[in-house]
């Protein structure tokens, strides 16, 4: 059995007696109208990822988080949020020559992160039937690597192509229960989430 629930792994998990450190949080997804391809088709900084796709848009995303809790996932209707001004904001200044850009979409969605940033792809020893796969923010590009990862921790109980040791669940078994409050990965009112994006620039 695979588990792999996204921000609702952790919820899984704990109904197997499992703890799975996870804080789910929204983020945004911004798309700029199409530019000349430049040299490099992918450039990350200033708390930034992203790439020029082969049309020209800028497509980039990133921080700052707006950190959520699973059972609120169940209200509809997550609008857009002051992020999306932030990541137009943060582009500009990494791609100065790109600043005239206009944004023509956005979009959000849903990850969860682990304490340290990193997967958890993990075969549980007890139940000993039970594989946890939860990507902390990365899926979008190791996602077919995952997928042979997971296959193969199926059929052969362990990876084959790569050591997944460094993404075992047990380098959390020393992690209290309150370790989102301590990082300060809470939910947060409207008006700390304009803040944190920088108010309206």
């Amino acid at each position: 059995m695979i588990i792999a629930a996204g921000p609702q792994t952790g919820l899984f998990a704990d109904m197997l007696g499992v703890a799975l450190p996870l804080a789910p949080a929204r983020v945004e997804m911004i798309a700029t109208e199409p530019l000349p391809l430049m040299r490099h088709g992918g450039v990350a900084g200033n708390g930034l990822y992203g790439r020029q796709t082969l049309r020209g848009n800028l497509v980039y995303g990133g921080g700052p988080h707006e950190w959520i809790n699973v059972p609120d996932m169940a209200t509809l209707g997550h609008p857009n949020t002051p992020l999306v001004r932030n990541l137009a904001r943060r582009l500009a200044e990494l791609l100065p020559g790109a600043a005239h850009l206009r944004v023509i979409r956005s979009w959000g969605g849903i990850v969860e992160n682990t304490p340290d940033g990193l997967p958890v792809i993990d075969r549980l020893a007890s139940p000993d039937n039970a594989i946890l796969a939860t990507m902390s923010s990365v899926g979008f590009g190791l996602s077919p690597a995952v997928g042979k990862a997971l296959s193969e921790l199926v059929l052969h109980g362990r990876c084959l192509f790569a050591d997944l040791s460094a993404l075992a669940l047990s380098r959390f078994a020393d992690t209290p229960p309150d370790w989102r409050e301590r990082v300060g990965w809470i939910p947060a009112g409207p008006a700390v989430i304009e803040a944190a994006a920088g108010g309206s620039r």
